[in-house]
């Protein structure tokens, strides 16, 4: 692909190598072609902007001064790696990022030998980097180990779980803390705090400038002298009236910063330092998130993903203003303040995912109310769990991928206890271009199991709100799931305005005779059914489509009618296959005495999925209207095989 603007060293250097032989002025250079590139890359293909537009510096350092891949990177959540990708040799791929089939927006383990470590998730490089300096050891090699995580990741307890471990090792370990006072919301807790302190101090513009001309005076090569350590730390006795790094040199590390992430000569002389420690080494870097470029300066919230710009069209010459539909997480948010107009008692809790979760609106109008615990998710659901226990009725607004990190929580502090909370699980399903790591796959299977646990899958945005009050009269912990995207509010055909733990039958042929296929259709899935099944019953096939709505308990009520009277039962989810809807529906219905034959089911196959378009993940999967008639046609033709095979044989 041609590139949109051509720049004299990005596009005709050999990385990483070519960054060797560079001069600080030319690395600035670079630094700059590079955000003029990762702003391109943002405008056609969205994804990540503001957290790699703060990391180019720094990205570009430690490629000049290590060797990958045989020097290790561990990037912490990783979505800010579009700079070291196109640093270790995808330069020329980086347009099809986040795109089917294109490069992924994190590291991958299986796109690059330069991606030591694979993440989405947050809180996770020091654990793997220890890992790799521990194996370091034991196999008696000399590469070097770099962990890089952001302050927002130390709101969660699994790098304090790594920080323990610190102590232990005995060779050069380096930890680059890249601070730029954000998450995807602002960050919270007293880390933060804590952090800011540092970042705030009216001594720390002193200490920057004096910091940086001594650590710039410390030779390039050769073993560095216990002097340059000493003077190190004296220095910062001498500017600070407290030890900035006092709780990392706790933990075992020795204690670099606080200096200026976008200066390059800063941080060739720090990284020289820490490269030649014989331990480990904290470099604590200033960052701006959003760096280079004026509007994500400004709102890095806003500009942590963008959307691809697509082409406007004129204007319509009429001067009505079309309104913007609202996303389920956005519907969720607004349904919530509505509920805690009416309900004092009512909190919203959230893992560091406000903006992700629907809840900016509502933190404005309830700021009381929400509880924004950080990157902590086995925190967030024990939290719930015991304000639970005491009358308050907590919703736990939280993506179905990042609730698997909740798990042991999950069991025994809220389902064992049997306690009142909503968990209102975002990214249900297929989460599109975040990928693997973001696919909310899982949930039915690894809830189904647990005593207690209610589970529903509303179809709509109509469900979403009418299963969300049901759900605050209850006395036990409530899964509510809905998918990424846009609601979906549709009026062709009258459903149930009301949600009282039952199913509902969208579509029937022929009330009373029987039906060739009965689809049981669960949250997402249900509308495509619907369509499926009006398409074949113009075709002569006799259908009934059943939106399950509460997955666990089943309405057998409504169930076992259809399920009797039906050749074939089709289960559609957009769920893991395994351990799924169909297999808690069929369990339950097993003293049915039919063949096993006359069960099918539609789901998420044995494996994991890449990103892409949602509606094309799930055509692969044939979740949608065409994939289900196929599959009917496909149950109807071995019907007519197994038919005519049995008037031969007769």
């Amino acid at each position: 692909m041609t590139h949109l603007n051509e720049t004299k060293l990005l596009d005709h250097l050999t990385f990483p190598d070519g960054l060797k032989e560079l001069s600080i002025e030319e690395l600035e250079l670079l630094a700059s072609e590079i955000r003029t590139r990762l702003l391109e890359i943002g405008n056609l293909c969205g994804g990540h902007l503001a957290s790699n537009l703060g990391v180019v510096e720094l990205t570009l350092v430690l490629h000049t001064l290590f060797n990958s891949p045989i020097d290790k990177f561990s990037w912490d959540t990783s979505h800010q790696t579009y700079v070291h990708k196109m640093l270790t040799g995808r330069l020329n791929q980086m347009f099809s990022i986040r795109q089917e089939g294109g490069l992924s927006g994190f590291t991958n383990i299986f796109e690059s030998e330069h991606d030591a470590f694979g993440a989405g998730h947050a809180s996770t490089a020091l654990s793997a980097a220890l890992g790799f300096a521990h194996s370091r050891e034991l196999l008696n090699q000399d590469h070097k180990v770099v962990a890089i995580i952001g302050d927002a990741s130390l709101s969660g307890g699994m790098a304090f779980e790594a920080l323990n471990n610190i102590e232990r090792l005995n060779s050069n370990f380096i930890c680059i803390l890249n601070d730029n006072n954000m998450a995807i919301s602002k960050p919270v807790g007293n880390m933060s705090t804590y952090m800011t302190k540092i970042r705030t101090s009216p001594l720390y513009d002193q200490a920057r400038k004096v910091l940086e001309q001594f650590l710039t005076t410390i030779p390039k090569g050769g073993p560095l002298k216990r002097k340059i350590e000493k003077g190190l730390d004296h220095l910062r006795d001498l500017l600070i009236d407290q030890k900035f790094g006092v709780m990392f040199e706790e933990f075992g590390f020795q204690y670099i910063g606080p200096i200026d992430g976008h200066n390059i000569s800063m941080l060739m002389a720090a990284l020289r330092y820490a490269k030649n420690y014989d331990g480990p080494v904290l470099i604590h870097a200033i960052t701006q998130k959003g760096k280079g470029h004026a509007p994500a300066e400004s709102d890095p919230i806003k500009y942590h993903g963008v959307s691809p710009q697509k082409q406007l069209s004129k204007p319509a010459e009429s001067s009505a203003i079309v309104k913007k539909t609202p996303t389920n997480s956005e519907f969720f948010g607004n349904t919530m303040i509505d509920i805690c107009n009416n309900h004092a008692d009512v909190v919203v809790v959230t893992p560091a995912m406000i903006g992700g979760s629907g809840l900016t609106k509502f933190s404005e109008v309830h700021p009381d109310r929400l509880f924004d615990v950080g990157i902590a998710e086995e925190h967030a659901v024990t939290f719930v769990a015991g304000l639970a226990r005491t009358g308050i009725k907590p919703v736990l607004a939280i993506y179905s991928t990042f609730l698997q990190r909740g798990y042991d929580q999950l069991i025994h502090d809220v389902c064992i206890q049997n306690l009142p909370v909503i968990f209102a699980l975002d990214r249900a399903g297929f989460a599109g271009e975040d990928g693997v790591t973001h696919h909310g796959i899982f949930d039915y299977a690894y809830m189904l199991p647990i005593p207690n646990m209610t589970i529903l899958a509303p179809k709509d945005a109509s469900e979403i709100e009418s299963m969300l009050h049901w759900a605050l009269e209850q006395d036990g912990p409530i899964s509510l799931r809905y998918p990424k995207g846009t609601i979906i509010q549709r009026h062709d055909i009258a459903c149930s305005p009301n949600f009282n733990g039952n199913a509902e039958v969208m579509f029937e042929s022929s009330p009373g005779d029987g039906y060739d296929i009965c689809i049981i259709a669960v949250g997402s899935m249900a509308w495509d059914a619907y369509d499926a099944a009006a398409y074949l019953h113009q075709k002569g096939l006799r259908l009934a489509v059943i939106n399950l709505r509460s997955v666990k308990p089943l309405d057998k009520t409504t169930l076992t009618p259809y399920i009797n009277t039906s050749k074939h039962i089709l289960v559609v989810e957009e769920g893991s296959q395994i351990s799924g809807c169909f297999s808690y529906i069929m369990q339950t219905y097993k003293h049915i005495d039919q063949s096993t034959s006359n069960w099918h089911y539609l789901g998420v196959p044995d494996a994991f999925y890449d990103h892409g378009k949602i509606p094309s993940l799930r055509k692969q999967c044939k979740l949608d209207k065409e994939g289900i008639i196929h599959s009917i046609h496909a149950i109807v033709n071995e019907d007519k095989s197994t038919q005519v095979l049995n008037e031969t044989a007769l």
